[in-house]
């Protein structure tokens, strides 16, 4: 199967550690990403990183545009769309802190990934680790999901599950999302990715095992 070329965007507010990891450890997804966009205060290496790599970096600063509440959902949401049409982006990665919505959701249907720390449809929105812990949730984890016009209600693409007794941080979980990354990314290029009727599928993909916690021991 003949893979495909993919220009693509990470929209991320603050430290961004995740994409830092991922870029530093996977030289494929450097070399195809054409834009980085951070709407919070940046980590120095990141943007280290990016230069180094020649790779296109927006930061936005709502204070100084006296921006607030919704207004920096269009504002960011916007302007993800003109970047996106000018760089030609086929899918961007999102770890972004705001709520995307307008003609972005429209145009780019089914090409922005959202990574959701928790097991949607479970603990959907902000704080969601905080919300899992509060409830002591039995599972905890990560949802990949295409971004629609709802709060984490998109398709979902791909899980990643923990038991809570594995849980020391917020790094056990977070640190999940990227070999998450990595996959789907792979899928992609390999065009294996497909959305029919608000549902994913993973051509060629194995969806038939099952996990128990604990672990069974009888036979």
């Amino acid at each position: 199967m003949k893979s495909k070329n993919i220009r693509l965007a990470f929209y991320v507010t603050g430290s961004a550690l995740r994409l830092l990891k991922l870029l530093k450890r996977n030289s494929v997804v450097i070399k195809d990403t054409v834009l980085v966009v951070n709407d919070d205060i940046p980590d120095v290496r990141l943007n280290a990183l990016l230069s180094k790599n020649d790779i296109p970096y927006i930061e936005v600063n709502y204070r100084d545009l006296g921006l607030i509440s919704d207004q920096k959902n269009i504002f960011i949401s916007n302007l993800l769309l003109e970047k996106f049409n000018e760089y030609d982006i086929d899918y961007c990665f999102c770890f972004g802190g705001r709520i995307l919505k307008g003609n972005l959701l429209r145009v780019y249907k089914n090409r922005i990934i959202n990574f959701h720390p928790s097991i949607l449809p479970s603990f959907p929105g902000i704080k969601s680790i905080d919300q899992a812990l509060h409830k002591t949730s039995f599972l905890l984890g990560n949802t990949a999901h295409f971004i629609d016009e709802g709060i984490d209600t998109g398709p979902v693409i791909m899980q990643s599950i923990l038991h809570r007794k594995k849980y020391a941080t917020y790094e056990s979980i977070l640190g999940l999302q990227i070999p998450m990354i990595e996959q789907i990314y792979r899928w992609i290029i390999d065009n294996r990715l497909i959305t029919i009727n608000n549902s994913v599928d993973i051509k060629g993909a194995d969806y038939t095992q099952t996990i128990f916690y604990p672990k069974l021991e009888v036979k």
